[in-house]
């Protein structure tokens, strides 16, 4: 097996890893939504402290084949993502094994070591009832928060916040539905993440009935200027140059899984300035900003 054949099963072994988190995936690489890039990118900065690219991942993951190996930085931290201290563990432990003759098992042994685990297993089989119970009766209890915006006190539209369960290292991703979450007696720690809103992290052992999300006045503001009719144009030109960093970076995520589009701020700027139908079907999915509160980066779905 040579390097390429490692990594197309690396590949496949990122998958497998991914759907542990958000099981209702299922497909290839082919079908792996700029959505679960975001969310791929999100599992390994939180479980790994480690950051990678929507343009590396859409240039060595995303292919259905490779022509080349990628940096070895980047093998050893998806081999780390999947359970593996680094690539070349990886490598070596993906090898096809021998097996050797002289090691098997005699068929009178393994029966009688069958017949063993079954009665230690019958024997346990009333504990672990008892206990599936007891956690399924406890898993049930559950309770309803409100999201709601902290200035109006008006619930947060679903499509414009992600809730996610954290526990240890994982982060799961938690039903938003007429802007309420469900608790569990077991849920620690609540992320609701939002464009439009103030990143929230809240204990919710203690008692909970809503949440409540600071709004970013410059993301409302870009909002405001995406889904609007143009009125002032030359007042529109002035106050985007106030909000947006002179360094902007806005990716535009094409229709279809067909790529991206990079703009910077002066092309940005001017698709707002004159609004078009094509403008309004802009979903903002992240936004970033600097030290002096502007935008300084914009993530974008082309609908």
């Amino acid at each position: 097996m040579n390097e390429l054949d490692n990594f197309q099963q690396l590949k496949k072994r990122i998958l497998e890893t991914y759907q542990k988190s958000y099981p209702y995936f299922s497909g290839d690489w082919k079908n792996f939504s700029s959505k679960d890039i975001r969310q791929l990118i999100d599992l390994i900065e939180i479980q790994l402290k480690e950051k990678v690219s929507e343009k590396w991942i859409y240039t060595h993951l995303k292919p259905e084949s490779n022509d080349k190996l990628p940096r070895k930085d980047m093998l050893d931290i998806f081999s780390r993502f999947v359970g593996f201290s680094d690539w070349n563990e990886f490598v070596f432990k993906n090898q096809p094994k021998e097996i050797s003759v002289e090691n098997e098992i005699r068929p009178e042994i393994q029966a009688e070591k069958h017949l063993n685990r079954k009665w230690f297993w019958l024997l346990l089989l009333p504990v672990f009832g008892h206990g599936i119970y007891f956690g399924l009766k406890k898993e049930t209890e559950v309770r309803t928060v409100e999201i709601q915006n902290k200035f109006t006190k008006e619930p947060v539209p679903d499509r414009d916040v992600e809730a996610y369960k954290v526990s240890e290292n994982e982060k799961i991703p938690v039903k938003v539905e007429n802007s309420k979450i469900e608790i569990g007696e077991k849920d620690e720690k609540i992320v609701i993440e939002s464009p439009y809103f103030e990143k929230k992290e809240i204990d919710v052992s203690k008692s909970n009935e809503t949440i409540f999300l600071e709004p970013e006045d410059y993301s409302m503001v870009l909002k405001n200027y995406i889904h609007s009719d143009l009125k002032d144009w030359e007042d529109r030109k002035e106050k985007l140059d106030k909000i947006l960093s002179n360094d902007l970076e806005v990716i535009v995520l094409l229709k279809d899984n067909l790529g991206a589009e990079y703009l910077n701020k002066k092309e940005f700027s001017g698709k707002l300035i004159v609004p078009t139908s094509e403008t309004k079907k802009m979903k903002i999915l992240k936004i970033e900003m600097n030290n002096q509160k502007q935008i300084n980066f914009i993530r974008i779905q082309q609908l």
